[in-house]
């Protein structure tokens, strides 16, 4: 494993910790710019399951009380509390690009954004576990000044096999082994939408840390993060731990 990767997962709470969860249930908050596209409650206030081990994602409540959407290896399908599918879309990604894509400029359904938040809330909640993955290559780059630290940088490299923003992916780490920065391009929400997620507010969970305060800021020309508007805002109240 990656020195620096191996130095994260201890300030996390430890590989043998994370290696040993199932699944994960976050309780919180979603608003920004991004979020007015979506339908229904617009995820404001949201309940989420991820499975640790598997691409598998579900969002109770949305888009209304008493429905749930599922986010299942790439899949996507709405349905009723007790299981009837009301829609499903087996390829969601494609669905954001080509003539198909124009739509989502503007709105998106509610399988779109069962297929975007899933996969973000699959990666954001059981990093840094998923960077340990075989399928994903790590290389530690060049370290950056930011908030009067220097934070060491994190490169991965993901296979076309996991849904998430972006193949090339950075994370930047602080002097306490903490991720404080992640940096992508949200593909489906355009090829022009290079992004930074700043990551704080770091609490325990079940003997596990995880930042509750999240805030994606779009990057302007040569990577300058811009000062806004706030592309998402996500906030965490509550996270359980499952094993």
């Amino acid at each position: 494993m990656n020195e620096l990767l191996d130095e994260v997962l201890t300030a996390h709470g430890g590989a043998q910790r994370w290696r040993s969860v199932s699944t994960i249930t976050a309780r919180g908050s979603v608003s920004g710019l991004l979020p007015k596209r979506f339908p229904g409650n617009k995820l404001a206030h949201f309940t989420v399951e991820v499975h640790a081990a598997e691409q598998h994602t579900v969002l109770q409540d949305f888009p209304h009380a008493g429905k749930r959407a599922v986010f299942d290896r790439g899949a996507v399908r709405v349905e009723t509390g007790d299981g009837v599918q009301l829609a499903t879309r087996a390829d969601p990604r494609s669905a954001f690009f080509g003539r198909s894509g124009i739509r989502r400029n503007v709105h998106w359904d509610p399988l779109d954004v069962t297929y975007f938040a899933g996969y973000a809330f699959w990666n954001y909640l059981t990093a840094p576990l998923l960077l340990t993955r075989e399928d994903i290559t790590i290389a530690e780059g060049q370290p950056l000044q930011e908030s009067g630290q220097q934070w060491r940088r994190l490169q991965a490299t993901f296979p076309e096999q996991i849904d998430t923003h972006c193949r090339r992916q950075t994370f930047y780490v602080d002097t306490a082994g903490l991720i404080r920065r992640h940096d992508f391009v949200a593909e489906p929400v355009g090829a022009w939408a290079s992004a930074t997620l700043y990551c704080d507010g770091h609490h325990e969970f079940d003997g596990l840390i995880f930042p509750t305060r999240r805030r994606v800021l779009p990057r302007g020309p040569g990577g300058r993060v811009l000062p806004r508007p706030t592309l998402l805002a996500l906030d965490f109240d509550e996270i359980e731990i499952q094993q």
